[in-house]
């Protein structure tokens, strides 16, 4: 697929959708100079030391794919890159942004130098950040679309492009050997309280492998409906069971360790998009990159909390949940010293990394027990424990409950998060 637009004509198109969405718009050749550039003034992070540099740090990715790519970075930024390809070859990239979703607040801004330990460069990061056009990713693949349809004259569809950028982004490239859990029947009305559950659960552990297999599996169920809460209107309908679902998701985020004014404000903007839309298919497709999105938070604050071997041991474990873990392997794994590990998790985590991984592991039989019919002998092998007994015995000691207790008060546990 090749580009034909002329240069005069990428000028007129981009300088039109540039007033209509006030996105910054550059066209940059292969050298990363800027052919073409439509906004109030060039952006760019002042963690660059040029313009160019910027844009060669954006563009670095899918330098070939004729494809619009979505990204974000760890200061908040969101733009998209779409390729131009002549005569087989790239000629240069369009890129539109950077753009900010949603504002950041002074807390928002705070958290972020903090965590990016960005603090000689507040008030210069602060400054850029806040002059970025406020537009949700959502109008800006819309916007993509636009060029990309002028580009190529070739219509793309929007779930096409969230998802091929979901697979890129959220999905790692080998999804977990660990099936998600089957699909329990229902036969009443509403859905089973238990499936919400697991979907918000995997939010809060930041979990975006079991999201995304769950939630296909969960939203392709014929065994239940979801409940009418509109009479006049079925996209209404679906609007409101939606608008309940990112307060959902917003909760299980602060539960997660997002920090309350970025849910919050995120909810909130989710919500105000939700109500522009104006078919039940762009719905359905919001809703899925609103939980992904939520997920994908959860998991990167994680990372930024801590340096690098300890959030690869977390990660280690995490994957390797159902094997017989040992701080030998996971140093091998990280490649430092097992004594330099151990003393460095403590020291970031405040607990041993024997006690972390006693303590994961509790956490998933928690979900096992909650979520599945496997008897405690099961459950004890899964997980690698040498007895049922020693089992329960720090079962108890995390949880302050026996398994058997804790599964008898979780099957009567309401949908409360």
């Amino acid at each position: 697929m090749e580009c034909e637009l002329e240069l005069e004509n990428l000028e007129f198109v981009c300088k039109h959708i540039y007033e209509l969405t006030n996105i910054p718009i550059l066209v940059m050749d292969n050298n990363k100079q800027v052919v073409l550039g439509f906004s109030s003034y060039i952006p760019y992070n002042p963690l660059h030391a040029s313009i160019q540099a910027f844009l060669t740090t954006s563009s670095k990715a899918h330098l070939s794919e004729a494809f619009p790519t979505i990204h974000q970075t760890d200061c908040l930024e969101h733009f998209v890159i779409i390729p131009i390809v002549k005569k087989k070859d790239v000629w240069g990239h369009l890129l539109l942004g950077p753009t900010v979703f949603p504002k950041p607040t002074n807390a928002i801004l705070q958290e972020l130098m903090e965590l990016q330990e960005l603090n000689k460069l507040e008030e210069s990061l602060t400054e850029y950040l806040q002059s970025l056009p406020v537009i949700s990713s959502w109008k800006l693949v819309h916007a993509s679309m636009l060029l990309y349809y002028e580009l190529y004259k070739k219509r793309l569809n929007f779930t096409d492009i969230i998802k091929n950028n979901l697979n890129d982004a959220v999905i790692p490239e080998a999804i977990s050997d660990k099936s998600v859990l089957e699909v329990r029947q229902n036969g009443s009305f509403h859905q089973d309280p238990s499936y919400e559950k697991r979907i918000y659960q995997y939010i809060t552990d930041g979990n975006l492998e079991d999201l995304f297999l769950y939630w296909k599996e969960f939203h392709q169920s014929t065994d239940f409906q979801f409940g009418k809460l509109s009479k006049k209107s079925e996209l209404r309908n679906q609007k409101n069971l939606k608008i309940a679902s990112i307060t959902l998701a917003t909760r299980s985020a602060i539960a997660g360790g997002l920090h309350p004014e970025i849910a919050y404000t995120l909810g909130d903007t989710y919500i105000q998009e939700l109500e522009e839309l104006q078919n039940i298919k762009d719905v359905e497709v919001f809703i899925e990159h609103v939980v992904y999105d939520f997920a994908k938070r959860v998991d990167k604050n994680r990372k930024l909390k801590y340096s690098k071997p300890v959030a690869n041991s977390q990660y280690y474990i995490f994957k390797h949940i159902y094997e017989d873990l040992s701080l030998a392997k996971i140093a091998e794994y990280v490649s430092v010293n097992p004594k330099y590990l151990s003393n460095l998790f403590k020291k970031e985590t405040g607990i041993p990394i024997t006690e972390y991984i006693q303590h994961s592991k509790i956490e998933e039989a928690k979900k096992l027990l909650a979520f599945t019919d496997f008897p405690l002998s099961k459950i004890q092998a899964l997980l690698n424990f040498t007895d049922q007994s020693y089992f329960t015995k720090v079962f108890k000691k995390h949880t302050k409950l026996t398994p058997k207790q804790y599964k008898n008060g979780s099957s009567k546990d309401s949908t409360q998060i």
